[in-house]
Parts: structure tokens; C-alpha cells; sequence
């Protein structure tokens, strides 16, 4: 979105001798591209179907168990530990930087003047600059009585430069992947510089004398990410500008073209494809301490699903099926249904992921009573069957058999409040043995997480 909207101002007023406008653009830039974000997010991590809400999940009627983990894709997860990294480095560099810059202003001689403190240092190798209320100078320049330079870094302080430069500097280590970024971050410099030369001609300096000032100081040492240097690098735009006439208000105009472009750039985040990089990428995190470490392979995390609701309208049969322990990724790809021998697919299925918990509602073209009834639904590559047979007949207590995900037992439904297991296991609550009578008088409401030890048969349950 920031590139979208750098090229479109490079395209439309770059050129224009408007600076503090131009400027005020860039800096709009810079807030729209993060105010964005709300927007955006919603495109991304939106599903293709939409949710139906929490209202819907009433009962807690089948259970159908899996013990598989969740798989992150590795590639995400390298990509955000490079984003780390880049961002550790520009902000380390940042920081060196800013070091060097108060180095050189706390050794030099210190003098106030109006409205800013002039700092005469020793070190030749630096050119004019201005950061804060500082305005730094040579001894050479100073003793030269250089009153065009004195204008210049005076603009940059009443001016306030050095926040515009202090943002763009952020923008930077948060973005440091994208060229935007610091193309913006040069584009405001010259802004600057723009402003800056302008105040001296304004104020009776002689063009062409002070242009001959800026070609021997174009060279020196800068500090190009945080201060205003007289030397910045393009200075054959700096010497067009100042022979170019002031532009007319209404070119001004010229700044609505970032409308579309901005709306081109949230288009584009609704792109399925670039929706599911992003949500791959930004799905992953990076954990510390015991977090961060990999499950044995005996030891899988229970993800669970449960029909919670199925209603016949009179002309379609809606299914509301809800999730548990599903990590950052779900993938539905099908749902269907077996009545009385016929097969439906799913017509539609809205589905939401929050948190590791999902509601997926998905709409049957049929209606009527169920009859030898099943449902299996297809995610994350995955099928979960689900026995409708005594859904309309007994819709709070039902038993599911074991499913290919848990071959020690599997987690039923007890009048929809209380998990039992089946199977020969030992049963552990926060660490002590509990029995399977006194799991049936937990409600379902207090577990945080189950998880399941193949190896020594041990069902573990935490509580909230």
C-alpha cells in the first residue's frame, strides 16, 4: 500500500514546487498506510466463508476426536524470524547512529542563539547539519561567517524536520523488507532540503552564490537517517527547484489520485492468493522457554469437533459444527451428509476461526427427517465423521465410536456437560488420578486442554 501510494505521488507532485504541501502528502502517507491495517486485516484473515456466530453453539452434542498436532509451515516461520532479524539490525544501526550524532553535539562548543542552540565542533569531516534544536557547524564555516547556512538549518528546526525524520526512521525498522520505506524516508529529506533552500533565497541570498555555496559543501560526513544535512546527496534537484515557479493551488488536485490507488491496494489484499500468504505468514509465531518446545511423539494436542446444531427449515437442513484445539490454520474443503442411503454435498459453508476455536455452518440441499443419517466433514486435509443416527432422538446423550485420529479411545458427550473416555486409560487432572465417573461429573466448561499420552495410555486434563 505505501509503495502504491510513493509511486502515485512520485507520478503526480513530486515535481511541483509545493513543498510544504508535498510534504504534509508524505506524512498522510505515512498514516494512512498504518491506519490501513484495521481494514485490511479483516480481508485477510476472513475466510472464504464467513461466520455465523457464537449464538449458535447451544449444545454440545457429538464429539469427534482427533490426536493429530498441528503443523506451522516451515517456511513461514523462516521468513518471521528473517523479519525479526532485519528489524534487529536497523534498529541496531539506528541506534549507532544516534550515538555518533549526540557525540558530536555533546563535544562542540555550545552557543544559544533565537530559537536554537548553534554547536561549533572541531571535526572538520561533517557537514552543517541540524537534529532538534541543535544547528551544527564547522570551525572553518563558522569563522566564514556563512549566513546562508544559518538560514538553512534554521528552517529545519523551526520546521520541525527532525520528527518527520524520526518517523520515517521507525517506518524504516518496521519495514525495513520494503523499498517504500526508505524511498519515502528520501523523498521527505528532499522535502526538507526543498524548504530549507527556499528560506534563503526568500530571505535575499544571492541563487547562484548560494549554489556554489552547496557544490563545496557537497561532500562530509552526514547522518542521513536522522538529522538534516546541508550536503544531501541530490543536489541537481535541489538546484532545479530553485529556478522552478511555485506551483498553483490548483495542482494541489493532483493529490486525489492516491484515492484509487489506495483503494487498489486494499483490492489487492482481498486477493485470495495474497490473502492466504499473508495469513500463513502472519498465523506463525515464535515461542520461548517451554513453549517453544516440540511435543514428544507420543504426546499429541486433542483437537475435537461437535455438531452443535441442525435445523430443517422446510426447503434445506443446516448443519453447525464447532471446533477446538485447531491452532492458527483451518482448511474445510467439504462437508456432506448420508439420508436414508442419498449423499448431499454442501451448498454453502460459512466457516470462522478465532483463537483456535471454529464455527462451521454448512447448508444441505434437503429437508426432512433424518434416517440413518451421517455427516463427514473435510478439514485440514482430513475427514471427521459424525453418526446423526440419534441426533432427533436422543440429542443429549449420543456416544461416537472411535475415529481415525485416536485409536486409545474417543471423547463422547454426557447430557452435554461432562466428557467420559472410553477405553482402558489412566486419567490425570492437574496431576492427580481422577476416575472416569469423576471426569463424567466435570463439566465440559471448566477443561482448558486435554491431551493424550499413547505411549503410557495416560489421558492428561487441565482445568481452567
Amino acid at each position: 500500500m505505501m509503495l502504491a501510494m510513493y509511486l502515485a505521488y512520485r507520478i503526480f507532485l513530486a515535481r511541483d514546487n509545493q513543498h510544504s504541501f508535498n510534504r504534509a502528502v508524505l506524512l498522510l502517507i505515512y498514516f494512512v498506510s498504518f491506519a490501513a491495517v484495521p481494514a485490511i486485516l479483516p480481508l485477510i484473515n476472513a475466510n472464504d466463508m464467513t461466520g455465523t456466530g457464537a449464538e449458535t453453539m447451544t449444545q454440545l452434542d457429538f464429539i469427534g476426536a482427533t490426536a493429530e498436532p498441528v503443523n506451522k509451515p516451515v517456511w513461514a516461520m523462516i521468513l518471521l524470524i528473517i523479519y525479526i532479524a532485519g528489524m534487529t539490525i536497523a534498529a541496531a544501526l539506528t541506534v549507532a547512529t544516534w550515538i555518533r550524532l549526540i557525540n558530536v553535539i555533546r563535544k562542540g562548543k555550545k552557543t544559544e542563539r533565537g530559537g536554537y542552540t548553534l554547536v561549533v565542533t572541531e571535526d572538520e569531516k561533517y557537514a552543517p547539519f541540524s537534529w532538534m534544536r541543535y544547528v551544527v557547524i564547522s570551525r572553518e564555516d563558522y569563522s566564514k561567517g556563512y549566513q546562508a547556512i544559518a538560514v538553512h538549518e534554521f528552517k529545519h528546526v523551526s520546521a520541525r524536520h527532525w520528527i518527520d525524520l524520526l518517523a520515517a526512521q521507525t517506518v524504516c525498522i518496521i519495514n525495513w523488507f520494503n523499498p517504500a520505506a526508505w524511498l519515502m524516508r528520501d523523498e521527505l529529506m528532499l522535502v526538507h532540503e526543498f524548504q530549507a533552500d527556499m528560506a534563503v533565497i526568500d530571505s535575499g541570498h544571492d541563487t547562484q552564490e548560494y549554489q556554489m555555496l552547496l557544490i563545496k559543501k557537497a561532500v562530509g560526513s552526514r547522518f542521513p537517517s536522522l538529522a538534516n544535512s546541508l550536503n544531501h546527496s541530490k543536489l541537481n534537484k535541489r538546484i532545479t527547484m530553485m529556478y522552478k515557479a511555485k506551483s498553483s493551488a490548483g495542482r494541489k488536485f493532483k493529490a486525489l489520485a492516491l484515492v484509487p490507488t489506495l483503494a487498489l491496494a486494499l483490492c489487492v489484499a482481498s486477493v485470495p492468493a495474497v490473502r492466504a500468504a499473508v495469513t500463513t505468514i502472519g498465523s506463525s509465531d515464535v515461542t520461548v522457554g517451554k513453549g517453544s518446545e516440540n511435543l514428544p511423539k507420543d504426546k499429541t494436542t486433542v483437537r475435537y469437533y461437535r455438531v452443535t446444531n441442525l435445523n430443517d427449515s422446510g426447503s434445506e437442513t443446516t448443519a453447525v459444527i464447532a471446533g477446538e484445539g485447531l491452532g492458527n490454520s483451518l482448511t474445510v474443503t467439504g462437508v456432506t451428509i448420508t439420508n436414508d442411503g442419498k449423499t448431499y454435498q454442501a451448498k454453502s459453508i460459512q466457516c470462522n476461526l478465532t483463537k483456535g476455536s471454529a464455527t462451521i455452518t454448512a447448508t444441505f440441499p434437503f429437508s426432512g427427517k433424518l434416517k440413518k443419517a451421517s455427516m463427514i466433514l473435510t478439514a485440514n486435509g482430513e475427514e471427521i465423521p459424525f453418526n446423526l443416527e440419534n441426533f432427533v432422538a436422543d440429542a443429549h446423550s449420543v456416544s461416537i465410536g472411535k475415529t481415525s485420529g485416536n485409536q486409545d479411545g474417543s471423547i463422547v458427550s454426557n447430557n452435554g456437560n461432562a466428557l467420559s473416555v472410553l477405553g482402558n486409560m489412566t486419567i490425570l487432572l492437574d496431576g492427580k488420578e481422577i476416575s472416569d465417573s469423576e471426569l463424567k461429573a466435570l463439566p465440559a466448561s471448566n477443561i482448558a486442554s486435554i491431551t493424550v499420552d499413547k505411549q503410557n495410555m495416560t489421558l492428561i486434563v487441565k482445568s481452567k
